[in-house]
Formats: structure tokens, C-alpha cells, sequence
């Protein structure tokens, strides 16, 4: 019976270290995602005397002065909303996929432990010290 004990406790041990190492690996995909995005683009090379770009024409090196105000074309109301409900979906979606988890590995559970007393004769196996002290 205490074999059947271990072996229960190897199993529920190996689905929270696949479903931990699942979450592992979708955070660094994340990680890498959101640090490629933060990468700036091509660098471009300067002449060493002038300073001015390769391949720039001397335009973009000289102020020219701007007529009439600057108009957005997208209002901040609508993007801040956007962020914040961005946000609020990926959220969500990694609360849902945490109770679907937590969902899984409790049947699971409740499945070994039907196992395990099917296997030892009907009887309910002996309380673990975290058990006793609820």
C-alpha cells in the first residue's frame, strides 16, 4: 500500500512539473516575443567627416520650420482604451487557462486516488502530516 502511496505521489509530482514546465515555456516565448519587439532596427552608418547619414542627401540634416499645427490622426482616448482592453483579455485568458489547469489536475488527482483505493482494497489511504493539520 505504500508503494501505491509513492506511486500516486510520483505521478501528481510529474503533471504539476509538465504543466509547470508548460508554463515555463510559454512565459520565455513570451519573453523572447516581446524582447525581439524591443530591438531597434538597422543601424546606419555615418561618415566620419560630415557626420551626415550614407546615402542621405543633406535634407534631413537641416531644420525646416513646420506650417500650420500638427494634426493627430489618432485620438489617445481610443488607444488607451485599446491598451487597457488588450490587456484585460490577455488576463483574462491566462486566469481561464489556469482554472482549466487547475480543473485537469484535480480530476486527475481524484482519478489516482480512485486507483489507489481500488488497488488497496477499498480503504481510505493514511493521512499525510499536512493532512492531520488542516
Amino acid at each position: 500500500m505504500r508503494v501505491a502511496r509513492d506511486q500516486v505521489r510520483a505521478l501528481s509530482a510529474q503533471s504539476s512539473a509538465r504543466s509547470c514546465g508548460a508554463l515555463l515555456g510559454g512565459v520565455l516565448i513570451a519573453m523572447a516575443v516581446a524582447g525581439a519587439a524591443l530591438v531597434p532596427g538597422t543601424a546606419h552608418a555615418q561618415d566620419a567627416d560630415t557626420g551626415v547619414s550614407a546615402g542621405t542627401t543633406g535634407r534631413e540634416t537641416e531644420f525646416v520650420a513646420m506650417t500650420g499645427p500638427a494634426r493627430e490622426s489618432v485620438p489617445g482616448g481610443v488607444l488607451l482604451v485599446s491598451a487597457y482592453a488588450a490587456i484585460l483579455l490577455l488576463l483574462a485568458a491566462y486566469v481561464g487557462r489556469l482554472a482549466l489547469q487547475q480543473a485537469s489536475t484535480s480530476k486527475e488527482l481524484a482519478r489516482l486516488d480512485a486507483a489507489l483505493r481500488a488497488r488497496s482494497g477499498g480503504e481510505a489511504p493514511a493521512k499525510t502530516k499536512a493532512e492531520k493539520s488542516k
